[in-house]
């Protein structure tokens, strides 16, 4: 079976992690802004053994066993989480400073990630501490959700091979609907926060509005965005970093975990755990 075996690290590649790739004359090593790249495409007849092994072996490296159409062309869709991924913030922490409950938010996610809440019971009750806030503070917040290190570069390089790229985000639309915009996204979706007027001036209503974008609509968003755009579900890519994107990585042709948590980064096809979001580059674009 042929396949595509791609290493990236920050750090040279260790000559033991590269020893283990079965010899080929399809061989690239590059130097990139965002590191060491390894490419090599070879004959394999277990790629899943060699995974394990590649990545038993690894020290901090970004190792893929890349089968199927994206071994040998690139994406033509990729998808990303928004917040710890997309950007270095979360949003609902960002608004949550300015109605005075960052406290109480953090103890909502902790019981979150302890498994005491699903995303969808976690979400409705961190947005609850929101509400009375002017919807001004969006102007605020905005400004302050940072790309992540190598966003814009990862868009570039897409765009130089014709691939669609969007977003689906448990943050929110009043949100990432101007940042979508600002960077030419192709697709996007996200939670939208409830208003109303109160005393003339347009406030939150603490509450979720329509359908939640938790782990299973982040995987139908992968599926839609990909029928919209005419890309064989084999050929897209996803990116995340937390529980809630599992079902997405998992339904596409290639998962990366990004800086993720545990859990998300050993069911991933992939996983990068140093912070610079075009390294992705490397595995979905065939750099």
């Amino acid at each position: 079976m042929q396949i595509r075996v791609v290493i990236v690290s920050p750090e040279p590649i260790s000559d033991a992690l590269a020893g283990r790739i079965p010899p080929s004359r399809n061989r690239i090593e590059q130097e990139t802004e965002h590191g060491h790249v390894l490419s090599v495409v070879c004959d394999h007849d277990d790629p899943d053994a060699l995974r394990r092994e590649l990545r038993n072996e690894s020290r901090g490296e970004a190792v893929a066993v890349i089968t199927g159409p994206l071994a040998t062309a690139p994406a033509g869709l990729i998808l990303l989480d928004v917040d710890s991924t997309f950007t270095t913030t979360e949003a609902v922490d960002l608004l949550a400073e300015h109605a005075g409950a960052g406290e109480k938010v953090a103890r909502i996610t902790e019981r979150a990630m302890r498994g005491e809440l699903d995303f969808a019971e976690s979400l409705r009750e961190r947005v609850a501490t929101l509400a009375g806030l002017p919807t001004s503070v969006f102007a605020e917040v905005g400004p302050r959700m940072t790309l992540a290190p190598g966003a814009e570069l990862l868009l570039a390089a897409a765009r130089a091979v014709g691939a669609k790229i969007g977003v689906t985000s448990g943050g929110f639309t009043q949100l990432v609907g101007p940042m979508a915009e600002h960077h030419r996204l192709d697709f996007w979706n996200a939670n939208e926060l409830g208003i109303h007027v109160v005393d003339g001036v347009e406030r939150l209503t603490g509450e979720v509005v329509g359908a939640i974008v938790d782990r299973d609509q982040k995987s139908r968003d992968l599926a839609r965005f990909a029928a919209a755009a005419a890309v064989d579900p084999g050929m897209t890519v996803a990116v995340g970093d937390g529980a809630n994107d599992l079902a997405m990585l998992g339904a596409a042709g290639l998962g990366i975990a990004y800086c993720a948590k545990p859990v998300t980064a050993e069911k991933a096809d992939v996983a990068i755990s140093f912070p610079r979001l075009d390294a992705v580059e490397a595995f979905a674009l065939l750099r």
